[in-house]
Parts: structure tokens; C-alpha cells; sequence
């Protein structure tokens, strides 16, 4: 087990005991290369926040063995789309090959967000499964895909 899966084990039983951890940034590695070539990220690492693995396990069900691949997930999704936010611009989304039910598992990444005095992280906000209608339709419909995976 590496150093990223036993973090998430500890933030999950440390947030069932009532002493969450939401300050820590967890390192996801580099940011993989169809964020910077087609997003416009920088070259930076991939974070998340302890408070994000957790709303993502008890607010939106994503199970432990999920959020311990999610560096593999990242690595390999299906679509990636702008927001449909126009107000975060640095935000894309993500959707993964992955499924929480019968909805496809969205993960919204935002770029060169500091953390602490001098860190920059490209951060991931959130991860949950999006219900209702398949948002692939809607979303290339609105203009919002930037790249879609090539298998």
C-alpha cells in the first residue's frame, strides 16, 4: 500500500471518530499530460484536500477502493469537458470511465491553486457520481468537450 491509499484509509477512520484531518493536501502525482496539452494546466503535481476525500466518501458515496485508484482514474478517463461554469474558467471536469450506480463518476479538477505560503497545486475539487440524464449529450451539445480518450 502505497503512501496515498494508507492517507485515505487514516482521513476516513479519522473522520468517523470526529477528528477529520481537512487541512492535509494529498499528493496525486503529476498532472497527466491531456490536462496540459488540452486544458491549458500547468505543469504542476495533482492535490487533493483531505475535506474533498471526505465529502466524496460520506456526502456522495464514492467508496474507499475508489478514491485509493483515483490517481489511475485520473490518468485514464473517457471525456474531458470544460465547466459549465462560466465563472471558473480554470475549472475542467472530468468524466471517468468509472460508475457509482448507473452514473458516470465526474471528477472536477481546477488549475494552479496555491496551497500554503508557496505550493501550487493543480487541485481536485470534488468526485461524485452524475445523476440524471447521461451529461455527455448535454455537455457536447454546449460546446464544453475538449478531448475525448482515444481508446
Amino acid at each position: 500500500m502505497n503512501n496515498y491509499t494508507s492517507l485515505v484509509d487514516t482521513i476516513i477512520k479519522n473522520e468517523v471518530a470526529g477528528l477529520p484531518m481537512h487541512e492535509i493536501v494529498l499528493d496525486l502525482g503529476p498532472t497527466p499530460d491531456y490536462l496540459i496539452r488540452h486544458a491549458g494546466f500547468p505543469i504542476l503535481n495533482l492535490g487533493i484536500s483531505a475535506s474533498v476525500i471526505s465529502k466524496a466518501h460520506f456526502d456522495h458515496g464514492i467508496v474507499a477502493s475508489k478514491l485509493k485508484k483515483l490517481p489511475q482514474i485520473i490518468a485514464a478517463p473517457k471525456h474531458l469537458y470544460k465547466s459549465a461554469n462560466a465563472h471558473q474558467v480554470d475549472s475542467v471536469v472530468v468524466l471517468t470511465l468509472e460508475i457509482k450506480g448507473t452514473s458516470p463518476i465526474i471528477v472536477p479538477i481546477r488549475k494552479n491553486r496555491q496551497i500554503g505560503r508557496n505550493d501550487f497545486r493543480n487541485l481536485v475539487t470534488s468526485m461524485y457520481g452524475k445523476d440524471g440524464p447521461d451529461p455527455e449529450l448535454k455537455w457536447k451539445r454546449e460546446g464544453l468537450l475538449l478531448w475525448s480518450s482515444p481508446t
